[in-house]
């Protein structure tokens, strides 16, 4: 019998209608039996948490206040990690999914809508992550000159997965202390957390993504074709999950979600260019 594969999410009581009808379809259209860990962000009141349950099949609920307890004594000697934690909801994404228990973590945003069936990859030793159409982190150009860290580039962690003996809390501790990188936290710059997950993964020397045509960011234009099999609604595109909804079901076909491989770092000439591209569209199209 194969063994059901365990998925973590974190979600709040905000749009927590958007979110159920996202995990859905997550759980509708895998191929494979999926055990959904819901860890909540302290928002989630008992009718909501009743809800989930009924709403997400093999679903659990893990409440904040349990993890506080736990996560508490591991980030004692970690003051820089704890107070980045209590700072934001984001940070429960990086600390507690990976130390709630010592397993390989496979994590999904409740923001992601599914099209089609769908078999995952193989999961092991690698890192994985989404692709993102830009390099949303947390510095600037002129920042990464300062940063002597490597970091891998288009990094999304809205579905990722990462093998637990290469999360470092030392390593996380040095980087909120980095006068540059810290500034992510003065500022509240959510992008903080998903620039973390992206040194992390630098320290493999090699990392994966989930094939970019089958797992796309969403854009102004929601753009979808045969290869597509989920779309990462951020922000303002929410709107999308309308159309998708009307999408017509893509026959009982399991789609294979391949990946690509990614060796090179971040180029920082590159990175100065995207965001002055970026810029100048900003101010074209404002």
């Amino acid at each position: 019998m194969v063994k059901p594969i365990h998925c973590k999410t974190l979600l709040g009581h905000n749009n927590l209608d958007f979110s159920i009808e996202c995990l859905q379809s997550f759980l509708k259209h895998s191929c494979d039996e999926i055990c959904l860990e819901i860890f909540e962000d302290g928002s989630i009141t008992p009718a909501d948490e009743e809800r989930l349950l009924s709403s997400l099949k093999n679903s659990v609920v893990i409440r904040k206040g349990e993890r506080d307890r736990k996560l508490q004594t591991m980030l004692a000697d970690y003051p820089a990690c704890n107070h980045y934690r209590n700072s934001t909801n984001y940070a429960q994404k990086l600390f507690d999914i990976m130390l709630y228990d010592n397993q390989d973590v496979l994590y999904i945003d409740s923001d992601i809508y599914f099209l089609k069936k769908f078999v995952l990859p193989e999961l092991d030793e690698t890192p994985v992550f989404m692709y993102d159409n830009q390099n949303a982190y947390s510095f600037t150009p002129i920042d990464l000159l300062k940063i002597k860290i490597p970091v891998f580039p288009n990094v999304n962690s809205g579905i990722f997965y990462f093998p637990h003996n290469l999360f470092n809390l030392s390593f996380i501790e040095q980087l909120i202390n980095d006068a540059v990188i810290s500034k992510g936290i003065k500022k509240g710059i959510p992008w903080l957390e998903q620039t973390i997950w992206s040194f992390l993964a630098a320290k493999s020397k090699r990392i994966s993504y989930f094939n970019p045509n089958q797992v796309i960011m969403a854009d102004f234009a929601l753009k979808t074709d045969a290869d597509t099999v989920a779309v990462h609604l951020v922000y303002y595109f929410r709107t999308h999950i309308k159309q998708l909804r009307l999408m017509p079901a893509d026959g009982n076909t399991c789609s294979a979600i391949a990946l690509k491989a990614q060796t090179s770092y971040l180029n920082k000439v590159d990175f100065a260019i995207e965001k002055f591209n970026r810029k100048i569209k900003r101010i074209y199209n404002g």
